[in-house]
């Protein structure tokens, strides 16, 4: 890598500085990594030069602080104009324009896959598996396969994509545990099981979003046998806020609930007894592989629309989406059994040794210039 030469990267998404979701959060952490290496122009709706951005009229979306960047031809042509790859982060408005000049400029492209339409469809009430099939055709029809190569976090996504007429060259590369969660989690005090009487402490990180399912965590909690000393967290920002600080006041010691800095969520990763992640709809769940690395137990949901689950470390760790009585269940056994938790605490951070950032953008990097390299190719072809 390092005798190779510098890549001039144009990198797109419509917003990089929000918590709008993962594709979000981790595009912004790839923006800040490769620009140690390489050259990076960003066009997105915040940032230097940045583009209009459009709020549309939904509560949900408005709520998680998500926009889309309107095109503008002159500042895509001024991204492009010494790229020697373009990054499609999201496939949206944006990235279509922006694909459209790629391709008469002949430059080599790579998306992303950070996108279900479930999750957009969910948000605003539809469960409409006719229009969840229409949206994924459309999006592999007109938008994947007609860039160079596809990036999907996890084999699942992969297959998602391949299902619904992925015809494209496709690569896995997970999103990566962001670099300072191993770094704040190393520098935590070591964690010291809790007594019988100290309060046990469940956390919870995600958008306060309907897929999420953060009510059945709520309920869960609510019909524990050990509710009476349960610390519940939910991290997170989004449409159900006040729906779920509404339920959490049936619960013994009610929930913390909202948005938090980074460095109080790192600080809770440090500190909790178990993280629950109970979402319907995940590509690969950052929030989880940020839990693993920071050694806490994952106890997620067996949704089969969520490639998370396979995160679990066993079915001692795993419970039957949407049931919030199995929840409720598989989180005493575990309060029950102290040991076993802190057995997991470890092996947990194992598998997130495998997740490694750093590892990740290099293979990015490597999928680049794979395409830059192909690109050459057809044009030398024609």
């Amino acid at each position: 890598m390092a005798t190779q030469s510098r890549l001039r990267v144009a990198f797109i998404c419509d917003t990089l500085h929000t918590t709008a979701g993962g594709g979000v959060m981790s595009g912004e952490y790839v923006v800040e990594r490769l620009q140690r290496d390489h050259d990076v122009v960003c066009l997105s709706a915040d940032g230097e030069d940045a583009l209009r951005p459009l709020r549309l009229p939904i509560r949900a979306l408005r709520e998680m602080h998500f926009v889309i960047a309107v095109p503008n031809r002159t500042r895509t042509l001024r991204a492009l104009a010494s790229a020697d790859i373009v990054h499609l982060q999201l496939p949206f408005w944006l990235s279509f324009e922006v694909l459209k000049e790629a391709r008469k400029l002949g430059l080599p492209v790579v998306a992303g896959f950070h996108f279900q339409p479930e999750n957009a469809l969910h948000n605003v009430g539809i469960h409409s598996s006719t229009l969840n099939e229409l949206l994924y055709r459309f999006m592999v029809t007109h938008f994947y396969n007609r860039v160079d190569a596809v990036v999907c976090p996890t084999p699942f996504a992969e297959e998602k994509l391949r299902a619904h007429g992925l015809t494209t060259k496709s690569f896995v590369i997970s999103n990566g545990v962001p670099p300072d969660v191993a770094r704040a989690t190393a520098r935590a005090a070591p964690h010291v099981a809790h007594g019988s009487r100290e309060p046990f402490f469940i956390l919870a990180v995600g958008r306060l979003a309907y897929e999420k399912r953060q009510e059945v965590i709520v309920e869960a909690v609510r019909l524990s046998r050990h509710r009476d000393r349960i610390r519940l967290v939910l991290c997170g920002s989004g449409p159900c806020e006040a729906e779920l600080k509404e339920l959490a006041l049936a619960l013994p010691n009610g929930a913390e609930i909202g948005f938090v800095s980074r460095d109080e969520l790192l600080s809770d990763l440090s500190r909790a007894d178990l993280f629950v992640h109970a979402s319907d709809v995940e590509l690969e769940g950052m929030a989880v592989l940020e839990a693993m690395s920071a050694g806490l137990p994952a106890l997620i949901s067996d949704a089969p629309e969520s490639a998370a689950s396979a995160f679990a470390l066993n079915d001692d760790f795993r419970f039957a989406a949407g049931d919030a009585l199995a929840l409720s269940r598989k989180i005493d056994a575990l309060i029950d059994d102290p040991a076993k938790l802190e057995a997991a605490r470890g092996e947990y951070r194992k598998r997130a040794h495998a997740f490694d950032f750093d590892a990740s953008v290099r293979k990015l990097v490597e999928v680049y210039r794979w395409a830059i390299e192909r690109r050459e190719v057809v044009r030398a072809a024609e």
